[in-house]
């Protein structure tokens, strides 16, 4: 094998490694995304039920007030009576007497029906915020876990990319010229093996006098996607 084609192999291994960092590198926060978004759909879920404790509870003291101004309101009705004169007077106070104490038999049950509402919606909001310490404690884990996978790839990139740097300078400035340019029309094995007669890069068939001369030695350039073709050894006619 050519010397120069054992440094581009050298800098394409880099390259891959690169690349594959990279790729980890972007699914990361991705990742940490979706685990901020099912926080958040907890945090959301138990706002609700907070939300609607708190209006059933402002409801019942409501009731509260409606039963007490109704109670004082009775109490004034029965303290009139012994001051009217006329008998319709006395029929009519009666009955409003009569109507504020019905509602306040129905203003009692919707106080009992409240406090109901209220024991199950203590409950609902407990197991909700059970759920969401759970969801923000794995959240966290998890998130402090990929930081420092994070941390380790951008370490480990680092340290790649001086050595590619090093193989780079080595490399002819022609060679390594035709090897970005390749690159950057997305071929990502520059330098590639015969496969079944063919180019490894984009399968191309490959004379035959070129296939035994490759084969022995030499390099071939391939005329379609411009990779070096070598001999590996899992390379075959």
């Amino acid at each position: 094998m050519e010397e120069f084609i054992a440094r581009l192999l050298d800098l394409q291994d880099c390259d891959r490694d690169i690349d594959r960092l990279r790729a980890d590198l972007r699914s990361i926060p991705a990742e940490m995304k979706i685990h901020r978004k099912d926080t958040e759909g907890h945090e959301a879920k138990f706002t609700l039920f907070r939300d609607n404790l708190e209006s059933i509870r402002r409801k019942q003291k409501k009731l509260i007030v409606d039963r007490q101004d109704n109670v004082t309101r009775v109490a004034d009705y029965k303290s009139r009576l012994i001051s009217l004169k006329s008998n319709t007077e006395y029929t009519a106070m009666l009955k409003q007497i009569s109507h504020a104490e019905k509602m306040n038999g129905q203003i009692d049950s919707k106080i009992l029906e409240a406090m109901y509402e209220e024991d199950e919606a203590v409950q609902v909001l407990d197991r909700a915020l059970k759920e969401r310490d759970r969801a923000v404690k794995r959240s966290t884990i998890r998130e402090d876990k990929l930081k420092n996978k994070l941390e380790e790839l951008q370490s480990r990139l680092s340290q790649i990319e001086i050595s590619r740097s090093e193989i780079a300078e080595k490399v002819d400035p022609k060679r390594l010229k035709l090897y970005e340019k390749s690159r950057a029309a997305g071929h990502r094995e520059v330098v590639t093996g015969v496969k079944d007669g063919s180019c490894g890069g984009c399968l191309t068939k490959i004379p035959p006098q070129k296939t035994g001369e490759i084969k022995g030695g030499k390099t071939y350039i391939c005329p379609l996607c411009g990779s070096y073709v070598v001999w590996t050894s899992d390379s075959t006619y």
